[in-house]
């Protein structure tokens, strides 16, 4: 019998990957440690701090959304801008010191980077009616996805700025696991009505420390799972409740006054914001606000991200979680570099999904090579992706590009992402077809 070259003990692929995935991903995690102390940021963790002052603030006289933090950031003070349930969230940081929290941050971001991506592939098994619980997927090929995650642009800020990003991420892609896992099959243990709870739970959850990861549910919709998409909703309004409970004053004036409210957070125009409503400013080298240039964008961007979903909606959940949450960020406002941590997901999907090497057949095993289409969009994605919008700004001002519709565009990598993704589902719907 012809061994398994993806399983084989005397040097194949999986063996040498075997080898080299811990060290790999040790290496990645402690230069990540290094460039945080040595660089601009010097393990200020801005965000973070901000997350921290106001567990600080957790209290019936308020003072949530009245403080500003300036000592790290005197050009721009950074305010608490998340629900009241965010602070009540992080309170449990009250009670460690500052530097014990953003080692813990550091270590909390690596490790649950690694969950989400062994839990993505997961979902691509269940999509072929394989083997899907996390033990079923090699912990070496995490480790090397997580290793080369680590620096790219979106979860590099992440970890700069101590964001939440990350975390929140984590429960979107675990209810989509959930509900992978819940397929009709007898060989996916997990029963759909067991699922309905945890999954809405989870993206309620994650909604009531930030609002915009409430768009999982329409990924709940899109699933057919009506009744977690309802308790999805019921989770949310359990959050805002609570937080009317402890601090009644904080929640009414979040809710009446500050919900919305883009003015404490920054410009909608330099290059930071990724959303629509920040790419289109650009363009036209002014805040369009949420007039009718941001609306048409949206409606366009929704249509395609729609017509993409539909090509694929048979398929995988993660191709489906992928889409929706682009369209959530596309479509706020205020998308941050760092909130595009969905970057992640979305080149698992185009390497390992159904275009991937082997069409998708086994991860873990070598295939026939990329599509010329792939190829391109993980290609385009990831030197987007490494460069970062920060670099590749300096970049263009060094030969004399700071304005004008080509440094818009360069300055758009968050659209850019979700758009040539569309192409290539749109490109291969056809193959996506057969293979569903």
């Amino acid at each position: 019998m012809t061994k398994d070259r993806s399983t084989s003990a005397d040097g194949g692929p999986a063996s040498g990957l075997r080898r080299v995935a811990l060290p790999l991903f040790l290496v990645a995690l402690g230069a990540r440690i290094v460039w945080i102390l040595a660089g601009q940021h010097n393990f200020n963790f801005v965000d973070l701090r901000v997350y921290y002052e106001a567990a600080q603030r957790v209290t019936a006289d308020g003072g949530l959304y009245d403080f500003a933090l300036r000592d790290y950031t005197p050009q721009q003070p950074l305010p608490f801008t998340y629900p009241p349930f965010a602070a009540l969230f992080f309170y449990p940081l009250k009670f460690l010191p500052f530097p014990v929290v953003a080692v813990g941050w550091v270590a909390l971001t690596a490790g649950l980077l690694f969950l989400v991506i062994r839990m993505c592939l997961a979902i691509l098994a269940a999509g072929r009616g394989a083997p899907s619980r996390l033990g079923d997927v090699p912990r070496e090929l995490p480790l090397v996805w997580t290793a080369a995650a680590l620096w790219i642009d979106p979860v590099r800020t992440n970890l700069d700025y101590g964001q939440i990003n990350v975390v929140l991420m984590t429960f979107g892609v675990w209810a989509a696991y959930l509900v992978a896992r819940a397929a009709p099959s007898p060989s996916l243990a997990l029963k759909p009505e067991k699922v309905d709870g945890a999954s809405g739970f989870l993206v309620g959850l994650a909604a009531g420390i930030k609002l915009t990861p409430a768009v999982g549910g329409l990924f709940l919709l899109a699933r057919g799972r009506v009744w977690a998409a309802v308790f999805s909703g019921v989770t949310f309004a359990a959050t805002v409740g609570i937080s009317y409970l402890i601090l009644p004053a904080e929640t009414r004036r979040y809710f009446t006054i500050l919900l919305g409210d883009t003015g404490p957070i920054g410009d909608p125009a330099k290059p930071d914001n990724q959303a629509l409503r920040g790419a289109v400013s650009r363009f036209a080298g002014h805040d369009v606000g949420t007039g009718p240039a941001w609306i048409i964008a949206v409606l366009v961007a929704a249509a395609l991200l729609f017509a993409a979903w539909w090509v694929v909606r048979r398929g995988d959940a993660l191709i489906a979680l992928v889409l929706v949450q682009f369209l959530g960020l596309l479509a706020s406002p205020i998308s941050w570099i760092h909130h595009f941590v969905w970057i992640v997901p979305l080149l698992i999907w185009v390497v390992h999904g159904p275009l991937g090497p082997g069409g998708g057949a086994d991860f873990r095993s070598p295939g026939a090579g990329f599509t010329p289409w792939a190829t391109a969009v993980a290609g385009v994605t990831a030197v987007f992706g490494y460069i970062g919008v920060h670099f590749l700004r300096k970049g263009l001002a060094a030969i004399g590009i700071d304005d004008g519709p080509v440094w818009a565009l360069f300055m758009a990598p968050g659209v850019l992402a979700p758009m040539v993704l569309v192409s290539l589902i749109l490109a291969q719907r056809r193959r996506l077809d057969a293979l569903v």
